[in-house]
């Protein structure tokens, strides 16, 4: 009797195809188990859409084995399906690539890169072959014993084995060779090593709001349903303490919790936080500081159900957990969320999605929500929770503008007096300061003044961004790298003529160490916590009180908790808006709001130092203020006469070639397209462009850009499947990126 499953490929493919299923593998395939299957002469990793059916299995190919130990558990479980389907079909990506991009390294690919695992990584499974084995074999006493267990047991590692069996993998081989056994090869899963960061003992009590909140998310968790929760509170508010309190209801009610944060850093504390409150062996982890290794084992022992809690970075949305009772979703404003290459989701969006789909609340938490999301809490999409009182009584950090347009000569180049001195006081009072600049390395450009030209990526159009201390020059987009030049290579002037452009945090750090010797100063960023270890080193310092100035990014922005801190310093309040981009406000917004949430959260008042040549821009005042009505509503103003989210949906279409003919030829095809499916489906919106991408050149590729709006996720998804089919396939030199939602045009 024939059998047959359809399998989502790890291709571009954007329907199933049909494989047949041998006998002996009917009863080991499940909805996305994860499959090889062969594929244009070659091999792929392939998903089952269900269970195999009995069918006409001519012509077809026979699938060539089942990836996932099938009597442990599947990478993917099968209660994910209709999530998957979703958000494939949301995003607009073929089902099997999403589900493949959702994996670790070593379970989404059907081969590991470069065709090896290093032994060190492998392990060896031995299974009996399925209905061979009713008639054992006479190979032997040891042989025979080994097979019976392998009956009886069902697939075991060879090293266990190899306790029982002294000649282990000779057996094995033997009796592959003789039909009666398979060995299959799995990537090695470890546990996971190192030491969480968290510095916060649990508080005494916690206060009215906290408490309100809390009984709030778990009557709507005791519902057993899906709803949306905004929980917008102060910085310093106490939300930590709120998403805690969810999943110790998830887990009294025997239930399974997912909190996601925006970086790793946030990441490392709420893990020592949970660890400590409800035990490390209930709790996994999942970010990319993980060694590939240390991510697999995460992985696979929430998909054994070993644990009951999962703190991770936006690709922590796939954990394999199959009982869902609450998901937090702390920062959700934070465009780290977005996965800004392959499949192009966003973490908070299939939070939510996720919660639909296994029927648990979604709560959201921030102290600056999203445009989109204040919108929809005030339209009543969301149910609102708000801590409008910082814990302990703690005061807001008091705001200070200083107007750099009348601030007078600068100390270092980039201090205001007013700033300076406030930062000598603060030294001085043994407390701690924060100066932000979002913009890492010494100066984004190279000039030279011979010619006026700074040094340029050849592979983009963009200038290199100077990193003094590494001596090199570096493209943030590409990442290609030079050491720096003996001389200009446009006009041939000497190095040492060569001057830097503009500031990053690096040059703070040299200049503010040159001003005053004596203070111990630390940088936050990515070129110096670029892993775990080197976060957690700099957090570990910062919370010992072993630095008394952290100079830093957008790193040190969000839901850190420091008590010695009392001045924050934003040296260039500006740098956001100048960015040719709605969003543009709102991100000055969060990140001045954000950052100044730093700022007394101990002991000492707060003082925050607001540096800039725009004091009257809206969201510079809103910010000072400390009055997100105001910004909210001027906003969403702004947005409501253009025609931006959250009134209109978004979706970029971006071709690429390194032809740039093509690539113009290409979008001009498309959007001509795009607008006829307007027009034939009767449907409202509009197709702006193309036009060349704000960078043309990346990575030796032109790009051209389309943004598509609609009224509806639902009616851009209708346009765009009816212009790809009638527009055809693209030119095999042309590649076209669909961003849905997109957080930056680019």
């Amino acid at each position: 009797m024939p059998y047959t499953v359809d399998v989502a490929l790890a291709a571009p493919l954007w329907r199933a195809l049909s494989y047949a299923v041998p006998i002996e593998l009917v009863n080991l395939v499940k909805p996305l188990t994860r499959l090889l299957v062969p594929l244009r002469g070659g091999q792929s990793l392939g998903f089952a859409l269900g269970k195999p059916v009995v069918g006409d299995a001519s012509g077809l190919k026979n699938i060539l084995d089942i990836l996932d130990e099938v009597e442990s558990a599947q990478a993917c479980p099968g209660e994910l399906l209709n999530f998957y389907q979703r958000a494939a079909s949301y995003y607009q990506t073929p089902l099997g690539q999403v589900l493949a991009w959702s994996l670790p390294a070593g379970l989404g690919t059907a081969r590991p890169k470069g065709g090896k695992i290093p032994k060190s990584e492998i392990e060896f499974h031995i299974s009996a072959r399925q209905g061979m084995a009713k008639n054992l074999p006479r190979v032997g006493t040891q042989a025979d014993r080994f097979l019976r267990i392998l009956q009886k047991d069902g697939p075991k590692p060879l090293a266990e084995l190899r306790k029982t069996f002294t000649q282990a993998g000779a057996l094995a081989k033997r009796l592959e060779a003789a039909g009666w056994v398979e060995i299959h090869q799995k990537p090695l899963v470890r546990d996971l090593l190192g030491n969480p960061v968290s510095h916060e003992p649990p508080p005494e009590q916690l206060n009215p709001d906290q408490t309100a909140a809390i009984n709030q998310i778990h009557t709507v968790m005791d519902s057993t349903e899906f709803k949306a929760l905004l929980m917008f509170g102060v910085t310093g508010s106490g939300k930590t303490e709120v998403y805690l309190a969810a999943c110790e209801r998830a887990l009294h009610k025997k239930r399974q919790a997912l909190i996601l944060v925006p970086e790793i850093g946030l990441c490392l504390r709420l893990e020592g936080l949970i660890k400590s409150r409800m035990g490390a062996e209930r709790v996994a982890v999942l970010h990319s500081g993980l060694t590939p290794a240390a991510r697999r084992g995460q992985w696979m022992a929430i998909a054994r159900g070993e644990v009951d809690v999962v703190v991770g970075a936006r690709s922590a949305v796939f954990a394999p957990l199959k009982n869902l009772g609450v998901i937090c979703v702390d920062e959700e404003q934070d465009e780290a969320y977005k996965q800004e290459d392959r499949f192009r989701y966003n973490g908070r969006d299939l939070a939510l999605l996720r919660g639909q789909e296994q029927s648990c609340p979604v709560v959201m938490g921030t102290a600056t929500p999203s445009v989109t999301t204040w919108h929809r809490a005030q339209r009543g999409d969301y149910e609102l929770i708000t801590l409008p009182r910082r814990v302990k009584g703690a005061a807001l950090p008091k705001m200070s503008l200083v107007d750099l347009r009348a601030s007078g000569k600068f100390k270092a180049g980039f201090l205001s007096s007013q700033l300076y001195e406030a930062l000598k006081k603060t030294v001085a009072q043994g407390n701690q300061a924060i100066l932000f600049l979002n913009r890492r390395g010494f100066a984004p450009a190279l000039l030279c003044p011979s010619c006026g030209k700074t040094i340029g990526c050849p592979c983009c159009s963009l200038s290199l961004t100077l990193h003094k201390s590494g001596g090199r020059l570096n493209c943030h987009t590409c990442g290609y790298t030079r050491p720096l030049p003996p001389k200009c290579p446009n006009c041939g002037a000497k190095g040492e003529e060569l001057k830097p452009l503009g500031l990053g945090t690096e040059a703070v750090v040299e200049r503010l160490a040159e001003l005053e010797p004596g203070w111990r100063i630390a940088r936050l960023d990515r070129d110096t916590a670029g892993d775990a270890a080197g976060l957690r080193e700099i957090l570990g310092r910062i919370a010992h009180h072993e630095v008394d100035v952290i100079v830093g990014t957008q790193m040190i922005t969000k839901g850190h908790h420091f008590p010695r801190i009392s001045l924050v310093g934003v040296l260039l309040a500006d740098q956001a808006l100048a960015v040719p981009d709605f969003r543009a406000a709102e991100r000055t917004y969060v990140l001045i709001t954000q950052v100044a949430g730093r700022a007394g959260r101990g002991s000492s008042s707060g003082l925050v130092m607001v540096q800039t040549y725009d004091p009257d821009h809206h969201a510079v005042r809103a910010a000072l203020a400390h009055d997100p009505e105001a910004f909210y509503t001027e906003d969403l103003a702004e947005r409501r006469f253009l025609g931006y989210p959250p009134f209109m949906r978004l979706v970029s279409l971006r071709l690429e070639s390194a032809r740039e003919q093509a690539a113009q030829s290409a979008a001009a095809h498309l959007a001509r397209h795009l607008k006829l499916a307007q027009q034939h489906l009767g449907v409202k919106g509009q197709v702006m462009g193309p036009a060349p991408a704000p960078v043309i050149r990346v990575q030796s590729r032109f790009r051209y850009l389309i943004l598509l709006k609609s009224p509806s996720a639902a009616t851009a998804g209708k346009v765009l499947r009816l212009a790809r089919h009638n527009a055809g396939d693209l030119p095999g030199n042309v590649r076209l990126r669909v961003d849905v939602d997109p957080l930056t045009i680019n």
